[in-house]
């Protein structure tokens, strides 16, 4: 009788243990899911030096130019409809 409770109680454990991963692997699906946003795009980063960068995000149909440096973010400048292609340089 005792070994019946026995197997009883390591199937329950063994049960447990083997639903673990599937739990964690849905949770981390779902978890990741609202993570993921579509309404921000980084479509460019440029590096201009060692610690600084230029980077062009889209939030919800609108562009952006920050400035990315060790001490921190800045908006630079919101980018209007036509000014998100590529000018010449008269240098270039």
């Amino acid at each position: 009788m005792e070994w019946i409770q026995y197997l009883q109680g390591l199937g329950v454990i063994l049960l447990i243990l083997s639903l673990l991963p599937v739990m964690a692997h849905f949770y981390r699906k779902y978890q990741l899911r609202g993570l993921l946003s579509h309404r921000i795009k980084v479509l460019e980063v440029k590096p201009i030096s060692f610690k600084a960068q230029l980077l062009l995000i889209e939030v919800e149909g609108k562009r952006y130019l920050l400035g990315l440096t060790d001490k921190g973010l800045t908006l630079l400048t919101e980018l209007k409809d036509g000014s998100t292609g590529s000018h010449s340089h008269p240098n270039a």
